[in-house]
């Protein structure tokens, strides 16, 4: 791939060392830029709707997720290729897509939280706006039989409705107070029934007309869960599917009570009813696809695909190809395979669906034990890497490692702190990939309550993972893996109620830094970023300091080469001297805007510290130049997420899906 080059002008200020941070920056030397390559690109699948064209050919609706923008893409189901794609402006991805009777597709999108139409016998796109501005993504969409469209709104919770003739929408406002997450609308005669969470776990009925909204309380033990992901009505039975326990519930609709569950699900969803059998199909969560019947409440294994993925999506469709005779079950998943199974036969195979995959954003960077710089993808995950010394640039198989948030090298090994269920995977990258063993995990950390493994560090023979807990929980944790022993010990509240964003390590000692935000959907209570020392040994916490009371969290640390720290707070960088405890020095950079978010944690990597004590720090995506003797600060580039030092000295950063490399 041809690499960009680049001479960037740097802006420099000498800075004052007070709040309210640098001055307005002036001209400075010139530092060379270029552009590596986009490392990671994938087929990624949220959510897909079926349908059927003019000429009755059935085909796929889906939105691939992708970095700054994204497509729509008609898949023709039998011929298993993209046969449309259309540019999607203002958003990144869609958590639902859904067909109205007259044909008309709707997309629910985020980051914008815009909902589209899409009119394929026209190829018209129709950007119906945003339902409202505090509104960032779009979820679960059902539409009634006279066309109005239902959607949920994060992170507001509140449920809206699209008027297609009208061209306007309605807010019914928020469904829970604890809730901020309306994944999953479904519409069911007159009324809406919606799946809700983040703290706790709801599921709710609201009268379409006057908007009344009746609680339906789960049952026990699912009561305690925090979120229902997933709605789906079939025969007048709502499967809803839980997230923690993956467990499906059943809701009869007509009696308005609880049936016995369905069980664990790997799947999101189930089939609509067999045309053979009065049956349903599901994922368990073991990866084979099961049957329930209707009648009798059995289920039965139906021996095909042994270890589906997951599920995204059932329809039946007529193949028109030999051994699938009438009506076959077609699944897709989330790496963008087609799975198609007939029950009269018995006969299954999978496909790769044929679509461009989108470019990943760029979500860490690491240096691994050889020296190669690896790139982890945001979302849809996705790992990379990029070999300095041979140019070469290659992506790990697709659909394996998860979206990862830390990387750290250990002698010939690399772990990585995946996200979701706070999985931490031991990898060996001079060895052949070997899914679920090389890379393996070593740790996971839901059932302890944590979600986002932001921090790694090693000490004392140790990796220590520092982490942000679950959705709608406080409380995450520092959590010590002992290679030797293959123990994990998991000590929760060591960050009081918030998390733990960043770690180092000096000698045998790990120090890292804690933020008040907790998991997403809850409102954290006020603290103090903090600064403390840990003993992975005993696993106690030595110190703690705050070093700028009122300011909520501490986000980045890095080692300094006179064995200090350097740390990134809200308008500040400083440098905390661990003997003493106390700051050495403060330099103005400029200050986020934390009053209007939902957290603020470790977003990528943000400090990078050279050998001659050069720090660089990435603020509202300017990475900056910070030469501490003279406290000046310098604007090399802007756009940017992730900065980390390779072992050839060189700075390597990440702008959206694009690798950049830069020469101090």
């Amino acid at each position: 791939m041809p690499r960009l080059v680049r001479r960037v002008l740097t802006l420099a200020a000498a800075v004052a060392l007070v709040a309210g941070g640098a001055a307005a920056p002036a001209p400075a030397a010139d530092l060379t830029l270029t552009e590596v390559g986009t490392p990671i690109t994938n087929v990624a699948i949220d959510k897909v709707a079926y349908g059927a064209l003019p000429d009755g050919t059935p085909v796929i609706y889906t939105v691939l997720l992708g970095s700054g923008t994204t497509s729509l893409h008609v898949i023709d189901v039998r011929e298993r290729r993209s046969i449309r794609s259309v540019r999607l402006p203002g958003a990144i991805g869609s958590r639902d897509l859904a067909v109205a009777p007259d044909g008309t597709v709707y997309i629910a999108t985020f980051q914008q939280g815009r909902l589209y139409s899409y009119d394929y016998a026209t190829d018209t796109l129709t950007d119906l706006g945003r339902p409202s501005t505090s509104v960032t993504y779009l979820y679960g969409l059902g539409i009634h039989p006279d066309g109005t469209v239902f959607f949920g709104g994060y992170p507001t919770g509140q449920l809206f409705a699209y008027d297609p003739d009208a061209g306007t929408f309605r807010d019914y406002g928020n469904l829970a107070p604890d809730s901020q997450y309306l994944r999953s609308v479904v519409v069911w005669g007159d009324d809406v029934y919606a799946g809700l969470g983040t703290q706790r776990a709801r599921f709710v009925r609201v009268d379409i007309a006057s908007g009344v909204v009746t609680p339906i309380p789960l049952p026990a033990p699912y009561d305690a869960e925090h979120e229902v992901n997933q709605v789906s009505v079939r025969d007048d039975v709502a499967y809803v599917h839980l997230t923690a326990s993956r467990t499906m519930l059943r809701y009869d609709l007509r009696e308005q009570a609880w049936l016995t569950p369905l069980g664990p699900a790997g799947g999101l969803d189930v089939s609509a009813i067999s045309p053979m059998r009065k049956e349903v199909y599901f994922v368990g969560t073991n990866g084979r696809l099961r049957a329930l019947s209707t009648l009798t409440g059995r289920i039965r294994e139906t021996g095909a695909f042994p270890s589906m993925f997951t599920s995204r999506g059932f329809a039946w469709i007529d193949m028109e190809e030999d051994g699938y005779p009438g009506e076959s079950l077609v699944m897709t998943d989330y790496i963008g395979r087609l799975w198609v199974h007939n029950p009269r036969t018995g006969e299954s195979r999978v496909d790769q669906l044929e679509i461009v995959g989108e470019p990943v954003h760029i979500r860490s960077l690491g240096v691994g034990p050889d020296g190669r710089v690896w790139a982890g993808g945001l979302g849809s995950g996705g790992l990379s890497w990029y070999d300095p010394a041979t140019g070469g640039m290659e992506q790990v198989p697709r659909g394996t490692v998860g979206q990862t948030d830390e990387m750290l090298a250990v002698g010939s090994d690399l772990y990585l702190g995946t996200y979701p269920a706070g999985t931490v995977l031991r990898y060996d990258p001079s060895e052949s990939f070997v899914w679920g063993s090389n890379p393996g995990p070593v740790a996971n950390l839901s059932a302890q309550g944590q979600d986002r493994p932001m921090a790694l560090a090693s000490a004392a023979g140790r990796v220590v993972i520092g982490t942000v807990p679950n959705y709608g929980q406080l409380t995450g944790a520092i959590s010590v893996y002992d290679p030797a022993t293959g123990s994990v010990h998991v000590d929760r509240g060591v960050a009081g109620t918030g998390s733990v964003v960043s770690a180092v390590a000096i000698g045998d000692v790990v120090y890292a830094s804690t933020s008040k935000w907790a998991g997403l959907g809850i409102v954290p209570p006020d603290d103090d970023g903090r600064v403390f020392a840990y003993d992975p040994v005993t696993r106690t916490k030595l110190w703690e300091v705050t070093p700028f009371p009122g300011l909520p969290a501490v986000t980045e640390l890095a080692v300094s080469p006179s064995g200090t720290l350097w740390g990134l707070t809200q308008g500040r960088l400083f440098e905390l001297d661990v003997a003493t405890r106390q700051v050495l020095r403060e330099i103005p950079v400029p200050a986020e805007d934390w009053a209007n978010v939902d957290h603020v944690w470790s977003e990528g990597q943000r400090l990078a510290v050279l050998p001659d004590g050069t720090v660089y720090a990435v603020v509202g995506g300017q990475l900056l130049r910070a030469d501490v003797v003279t406290g000046t600060v310098t604007t090399v580039t802007s756009g940017v997420s992730a900065v980390v030092l390779g072992g050839d000295g060189a700075l390597y950063l990440s702008k959206g899906a694009v690798l950049h490399k830069l020469v101090p």
